[in-house]
C-alpha cells in the first residue's frame, strides 16, 4: 500500500532518509503492522520515524534492556526495527548509526546499545555488522515466563545473536 506512492519519486539512497523522534505509540502501530512478528514490544523509551519526502517508511524503537543483568540506565536496547522495502540497500545500517548519533546527544547517560538478531529468521546481523556492532554472543533461547508464572506466547523463543554498539568512544 505505502510502495506505491513511491513510484514516481523512489528513493535511491539512503542519506535521502530523515531520523525523527516521535512521540506517542502510532510508530508502534505501523512497526506492528508490518513487522513480521506483528507487534511492538511495549515500553519504549525513544520512539524514532524514518521518513522518506514527507512519508514514513520505517521506524525504530529503544527501550531498557529486557536482560535484567544488564544495566537498564546506561544501556538502550533496540526491541524493533522495520524499514519499507522500497527503502535502498544499505538504509538499515545508515539508520543504525544516525540513530547511535541522536542517542548520544538526547541521552548522554547512555554508553551503550544492544539488539538481537534471529538466525532462525535468517538474520545473521548484516545490518548491525555494517554499522559498526559488535558480536557479543549467542543467547540460549527458551520460553518467555511471565511474572505471575504463566507462559507468555507471541515471543521467538530460539537462539539469539547479540549485538553491542559502544557510545562512550567517539567516532569520527
Amino acid at each position: 500500500m505505502l510502495g506505491l506512492c513511491f513510484k514516481d519519486k523512489p528513493i535511491l539512497f539512503p542519506k535521502q532518509l530523515q531520523l525523527r523522534p516521535v512521540h506517542g505509540e502510532w510508530i508502534d502501530r505501523w512497526i506492528a503492522t508490518h513487522h513480521y512478528l506483528g507487534y511492538s514490544p511495549p515500553g519504549a523509551r525513544l520512539r524514532i520515524a524514518v521518513y522518506y519526502d514527507g512519508r514514513c517508511v520505517g521506524g525504530m524503537l529503544f527501550g531498557r534492556p529486557i536482560a535484567r543483568n544488564i544495566d537498564q540506565w546506561t544501556t538502550l536496547e533496540l526491541t524493533r526495527m522495520y524499514l519499507l522495502d522500497e527503502c535502498p540497500r544499505n538504509s538499515e545500517s545508515r539508520c543504525l548509526g544516525q540513530a547511535a548519533k541522536m542517542i548520544r546527544q538526547m541521552f548522554p547517560e547512555v554508553k551503550q546499545l544492544i539488539a538481537y538478531s534471529d538466525p532462525s529468521y535468517g538474520h545473521q546481523g548484516t545490518i548491525y555488522k555494517a554499522a559498526g556492532w559488535v558480536f557479543d554472543g549467542m543467547t540460549t533461547g527458551g520460553a518467555w515466563i511471565r511474572s505471575d508464572g504463566a507462559p507468555r506466547r507471541n515471543k521467538a523463543t530460539s537462539p539469539k545473536l547479540k549485538w553491542v554498539k559502544d557510545l562512550s568512544r567517539r567516532e569520527s
